[in-house]
């Protein structure tokens, strides 16, 4: 894999478009049964051993002329460069004349729980894989510590399998994050019941903004496995079909769980909106009775405010005491009837 390919599209054409500008390191693992290397490379590797499986592991895209002379070492398509760069693309599967090109999501949830997609881009050669990443984050860490086992089922078989196994990695991960959310949907749900405020309605607005991040993940990596089982890419072997459908299960799995989680969701929203209503029905309700119990009481004191010259209760020595007495015996009376209806 050494020489450079002519790229068809005009100098600056390969553009970082993500927001982390983080120092490349480039690692090559290469493995078989009896023997595991892990080194650190500069530029493209020379392979002098065909019976091992290649493993380049790129993390950091702040010097992106080595992207692009790792993608050129490998006869990678502009096109594939371009996607590699461009983090904001869709999980896809493109298949080359020799390799194999995969774009995948991995999320991440930050402090103010928002679920933050990341890409990670895979190349599937006959015997090397590469991998991109923009961040220095650790995903893998549990594949490496596998491939430093000599009897680990990874280490039995080739690049296909490690390339099933980072997939599954990733797919797991999807779990993880769907625990997190689904541990703050349940927070969420326990201070609605206690005390619907306005708050919690932004924050039922984050977690479906959230579901909706995690399905935009899922569903197109659910098809991608799909496709697996309509077409038979020569580079995957048949023994390992059978773990990428299990792949593909799992990936069902997870998005049954983000329909569950959508519909919690829309549920916590109504539960919210029938308790606004309820509350306000209440305070409606309160009011109502304040008002239908002064009605009488302002009939009385409207009566007596006639000034008319003949009444005969204005001269009466203990009219005044009389009329707070029946004032306050009507507004008792109304106040039994309402607790006996179970008005209030």
């Amino acid at each position: 894999m050494n020489g450079k390919v002519k790229t068809g599209l005009p100098p600056g054409s390969f553009v970082y478009t993500g927001d982390k500008h983080t120092e490349t390191k480039m690692t090559l693992f290469e493995y078989n049964r009896d023997d595991f290397k892990q080194n650190p490379i500069d530029k493209c590797p020379e392979f002098k051993n065909k019976d091992t499986v290649k493993w380049i592991k790129i993390n950091g895209f702040l010097n992106q002329e080595k992207i692009i002379e790792m993608g050129q070492c490998f006869n990678l398509h502009d096109l594939v460069l371009e996607d590699i760069l461009d983090v904001h693309q869709r999980p896809k599967i493109d298949s080359y004349t020799d390799y194999l090109f995969v774009v995948l999501k991995l999320n991440d949830i930050d402090s103010e729980n928002r679920v933050i997609p990341k890409q990670i881009s895979l190349v599937l050669h006959e015997n090397v894989l590469i991998s991109f990443q923009d961040d220095d984050e650790h995903v893998f860490e549990k594949i490496i510590g596998r491939l430093k086992i000599p009897e680990s089922s990874i280490r039995q078989k080739g690049t296909d399998y490690l390339f099933y196994s980072l997939i599954d990695t990733i797919i797991d991960s999807y779990f993880d994050d769907l625990g997190i959310i689904s541990d703050i949907i349940e927070i969420i749900d326990d201070k609605l019941m206690e005390r619907p405020e306005p708050d919690i309605l932004k924050e039922i607005h984050k977690m479906k903004i959230n579901v909706i991040t995690l399905k935009k993940s899922v569903w197109p990596v659910r098809e991608m496995l799909d496709s697996f089982e309509s077409y038979n890419y020569p580079l995957i072997n048949k023994s390992t079909d059978y773990y990428i459908r299990d792949v593909y299960d799992h990936s069902i799995q997870a998005f049954d769980m983000i329909e569950s989680l959508r519909d919690r969701i829309s549920e916590m929203l109504d539960i919210y909106l029938s308790s606004v209503s309820n509350k306000l029905n209440e305070i409606v309700r309160v009011l109502t009775i304040i008002s239908t119990i002064f009605v009488p009481l302002t009939f009385i004191v409207g009566l007596y405010g006639m000034n008319f010259r003949y009444m005969p209760e204005i001269g009466y020595k203990y009219s005044y005491f009389l009329v707070l007495l029946v004032m306050f015996l009507i507004a008792v009376v109304m106040l039994f009837y309402f607790r006996r209806k179970k008005w209030i």
